[in-house]
């Protein structure tokens, strides 16, 4: 989830000449989507599937019971966890009891918050689940795309860090450069060969969010555009919501956090469709347990948003369905989302037509 600021919506930057390329998944149909149920995703045997997230607990509020049921099936998961979430200042500040926070002061957080993840992996999979900790800095994967691609690498305000500087972290020493980031993501899927990859939606309100989910179609379609890849055989894409706006989702704003387990939580109306379809994956009561004990784990975002974290502990995990061709001719990916939620988020009223 976002951590520089919980709720706070997504800032809007220059795009670079480097990133010339175009996106024809964003905003390529605006139909509204009526209420209803949307059709079960299926779970195959012997599933691959490939869970990429910005920040620790992502990986868990997104696809926890959908990881759980692909182990279940005789498959095999990967999580990425691309920052080290370590620039919440507000949960820095509440649990330090101070408003003078020091770079020692985000980095111990970032390091609590990546043994976090490590922690809810292996109650998720029991030991089964491959992790990467590459440890980045909060609110640098947008950044990194539109500002730091070989050239000089994103370096942290709150950290003061130009590279990755956490113990536990895969990338250890590793620049924070959107070059490397995109070779680290195509060398996991050439690793994995995912037949089920989940990423965040590119319309998230949160920047890390929005951009991983650009960075991520980018790597998809240049792994499968290389030599010896069957694109015949080209793994299904789910895109998945956790920032939105309006209160969504329900119960995410509560005094304490509510048990809601029980009951569904679909994507929002107002989340434009651009001509996709969504699906929804029921959980059974053992994966709703199982999921609320893995995100108990993250014990710096329960004190934090408990409530937010509960209000994701529902009876389904809903995704939007993107295909192959939705990470062909990926042109001007920057721009078209920066227009796109300019209007979205400055024009209220064009939100039930989108």
């Amino acid at each position: 989830m976002n951590t520089l600021n919980s709720r706070d919506e997504i800032d809007t930057y220059s795009t670079p000449n480097i990133l010339t390329f175009s996106f024809c998944l964003f905003l390529s149909s605006f139909t509204t989507l009526h209420a209803q149920t949307p059709p079960s995703l299926e779970v195959r045997q012997h599933e691959r599937l490939l869970i990429l997230a910005p920040h620790p607990d992502d990986e868990s509020l997104s696809s926890a019971g959908l990881a759980h049921r692909a182990l279940i099936n005789d498959g095999t998961v990967r999580s990425v966890v691309i920052t080290a979430g370590d620039a919440y200042v507000e949960a820095i500040e509440k649990d330090t009891g101070r408003k003078n926070l020091k770079p020692t002061d985000f980095l111990k957080y970032g390091e609590i918050r990546l043994e976090e993840s490590r922690r809810a992996a292996k109650i998720l999979g029991n030991g089964f689940i491959h992790l990467d900790l590459f440890g980045f800095s909060d609110g640098s994967i947008y950044d990194m795309l539109v500002s730091h691609w070989r050239t000089h690498p994103e370096k942290s305000e709150f950290t003061g860090f130009s590279h990755v500087p956490y113990r536990i972290a895969e990338n250890k020493g590793v620049a924070q450069d959107g070059k490397i980031l995109h070779d680290e993501l195509i060398k996991i899927l050439n690793e994995t060969k995912p037949t089920l990859i989940v990423f965040p939606d590119v319309m998230e309100n949160d920047s890390d969010h929005a951009g991983l989910g650009m960075f991520a179609l980018l790597a998809i379609h240049d792994w499968l555009n290389q030599k010896n890849n069957d694109k015949k055989n080209a793994p299904r894409l789910l895109s998945y919501l956790i920032h939105w706006q309006h209160g969504w989702p329900e119960g995410s704003n509560s005094p304490t956090p509510l048990n809601l387990s029980n009951s569904p939580l679909f994507l929002p109306d107002d989340l434009p469709v651009r001509g996709h379809q969504r699906a929804c994956f029921n959980l059974n009561i053992i994966e709703r347990n199982l999921k609320h004990n893995v995100l108990a784990q993250y014990k710096t975002q329960q004190r934090a948003m408990g409530d937010f974290l509960a209000a994701f502990v529902r009876s389904n995990e809903c995704f939007t369905i993107l295909n192959i061709e939705n990470s062909r001719d990926i042109k001007n990916v920057v721009l078209h989302w920066q227009s796109g939620r300019k209007t979205f988020d400055d024009n209220p009223a064009t939100r039930a037509r989108i």
